[in-house]
């Protein structure tokens, strides 16, 4: 069992990303004409375009309904506030609300693993603050969000594409045992479901999450299953396993 997987090696295991995916994210690249983190570039060459993260918080290109790309923050200030603020690479925004917009400083861009800033919009443009010590964890937590569909159900419906199926555990355990009084109660996703699973919930890689909860992927390279969900610690708890779709 894989615990600590980054995003882009979730990515490429998936099968998502191609060379035109790539391509178009070179493009991009040369179009903005700043040296890129190597944890963004190795995740977005895969995450460009990529429907899984159509929905989410990172700018990926083709997302839904608009084209979002990575811009510098200069470009949408005036002189005036410009001398107020280092510039910024802006990266993402939160999906649905767009009220807070996520980004790296342009000093930091060399840096291995820079820090994530962000900006909400109920203040100044040129007040930001620190919202995470690492980009890759910004990004990993952005693809947990979208393979445990804390919001939406975008990531199932693009794996299916790719030749994946979801099976939620909670739905599948109710479906099995549906003659039994107390299916639903037993049906309850707690880390011993993990277990049954060959999990270690010890060794789980938890991410915390902008939607109030854990989010967690870990993948069975034998089987090729990835488990993933998103706990929130009471009885909202998810599960879900991704596998191989065997008519494919």
């Amino acid at each position: 069992m894989q615990y600590d997987l980054t995003a882009g090696q979730i990515l490429r295991l998936l099968g998502a990303g191609g060379p035109e995916n790539k391509s178009s994210f070179e493009a991009m690249k040369q179009e903005l004409g700043l040296p890129l983190p190597q944890p963004y570039q190795e995740f977005m060459e895969t995450a460009w375009n990529c429907p899984i993260l159509s929905t989410g918080d990172l700018w990926t290109g083709q997302m839904i309904p608009f084209d979002m790309k990575p811009a510098p923050l200069y470009s949408r200030l005036n002189e005036e506030e410009k001398a107020q603020v280092c510039d910024y690479l802006e990266i993402g925004s939160d999906y649905g609300a767009g009220v807070v917009t996520y980004g790296l400083r342009i000093e930091d861009l060399t840096q291995p693993d820079p820090p994530v800033f962000m900006q909400h919009e109920a203040e100044p443009a040129t007040q930001w603050s620190q919202a995470y010590e690492k980009l890759s964890d910004f990004l990993l937590e952005n693809l947990l969000n979208a393979l445990a569909m804390a919001e939406y159900e975008t990531a199932e419906e693009a794996l299916e594409e790719l030749g994946w199926q979801y099976a939620d555990y909670a739905m599948g355990y109710i479906e099995a045992h549906a003659e039994e009084e107390d299916a639903e109660e037993d049906a309850a996703v707690d880390e011993q479901a993990l277990v049954q699973f060959g999990i270690d919930p010890s060794r789980v890689n938890w991410r915390n999450s902008v939607y109030e909860g854990r989010a967690f992927c870990c993948y069975d390279e034998q089987s090729e299953i990835f488990y993933t969900g998103l706990w929130d610690g009471n009885d909202e708890n998810s599960l879900y396993l991704i596998s191989r779709d065997e008519e494919e």
